[in-house]
């Protein structure tokens, strides 16, 4: 087996490696130079980017990913994760090889474990996974295709979900695009929102330049439900080629009966419609055979369950290093339940 040149986002050119993302099919917007940029600019978090390069000089496969460390100082090296949002793209066996293979060092002593979300079938690939000590789970999805007419979509919902829709309107709840100037206040939901199921969120500045990297290609749009001129709900989408993300979103507690989230959701499913988008992808719904609330919340707008899985790679030394360490600060209030989430070690 051949391997191919690996190398690195500040060895490529920007123009070659949108023209790679842009005409290659299963690259999302979390391979493009616009996230990675994203990335490089959230406290926190340290993007990477690695490329497979023929002897013709052109891209045969791409990995991406981050590194996001939850804690400073002493204990930063066991909170240290790597996430890849998408598969690693290659046109080839030999190309996916030589990447992992190249990840695999780069990654080494930096994170705790590695975790890769699918964002295609990688079934035809999963043997070059294990045998690089990769194991693959099962997880779920949910797409929504957005090409049928208005009134089609709205028929495939659940009732509960049209009825909500129905009262959001009649509750005079409006959806609008938001700009910069309300930022504050999209975040300051979002940190309710996180704080009280206890997980991280990435810095404000992670969103303040996703809106400023925005681009004709790839950007990310905020929108905002707001009763009587007051911003009380907020879903942040990533929008590129023909998908929209549902990234992060949700709403104030004190007006959820009013159903701001049912009416934001199906607001921009509309919107995205008319723009001319194909799916929106509306995130992670968890693992089969394993009751979860949000995956049947979510089917009632009448998406399709997919399950491409994920992959994970734990670097063995430092994992238990940081179960062991977990264990002996459980006494700080709150550390071990937000790392143990992030992490999922039990």
């Amino acid at each position: 087996m051949s391997e191919y040149k690996i190398i690195n986002a500040n060895q490529i050119s920007r123009e070659k490696w949108w023209e790679f993302t842009d005409n290659t099919e299963n690259c999302n917007i979390f391979s493009t130079p616009y996230m990675y940029d994203v990335w490089n600019s959230t406290p926190g978090y340290k993007p990477f980017a690695f490329f497979a390069m023929d002897d013709n000089e052109e891209i045969n496969g791409i990995l991406t990913g981050y590194l996001e460390t939850v804690s400073k100082g002493i204990l930063s090296k066991i909170s240290t994760r790597a996430v890849l949002m998408q598969s690693p793209v290659a046109i080839d066996d030999e190309a996916l090889s030589s990447l992992l293979k190249h990840y695999l060092t780069f990654m080494k002593r930096k994170a705790v474990y590695t975790e890769i979300r699918n964002n295609f079938d990688t079934s035809f690939q999963k043997d070059i996974y294990e045998s690089f000590g990769f194991h693959y789970e099962e997880h779920l999805n949910i797409i929504i295709d957005v090409t049928p007419s208005e009134d089609e979509l709205f028929g495939k919902m659940h009732s509960s979900r049209k009825r909500n829709i129905r009262k959001a309107i009649k509750n005079g709840i409006l959806v609008k695009e938001i700009d910069h100037t309300e930022f504050d206040k999209v975040y300051n939901i979002l940190l309710q929102i996180y704080k009280r199921i206890r997980l991280p969120l990435p810095a404000y500045n992670h969103f303040l330049y996703g809106y400023k990297l925005n681009n004709s290609k790839s950007k990310m749009i905020i929108y905002g439900a707001y009763f009587n001129k007051t911003l009380i709900g907020t879903m942040i989408t990533l929008k590129y080629k023909n998908l929209v993300i549902g990234y992060y979103g949700g709403s104030l507690n004190d007006y959820y009966n009013i159903r701001p989230n049912d009416i934001l959701t199906w607001d921009i499913l509309i919107t995205i419609k008319k723009e001319g988008y194909k799916y929106f992808d509306f995130g992670g719904a968890g693992k089969p055979n394993v009751p979860y609330g949000v995956r049947d919340y979510k089917m009632e707008y009448g998406g399709k369950l997919v399950n491409h899985g994920r992959y994970y790679y734990n670097s063995k030394i430092l994992f238990k290093i940081a179960e062991i360490g977990f264990k002996s600060i459980q006494t700080i209030k709150g550390f071990k339940s937000n790392l143990l989430k992030i992490f999922e070690i039990k």
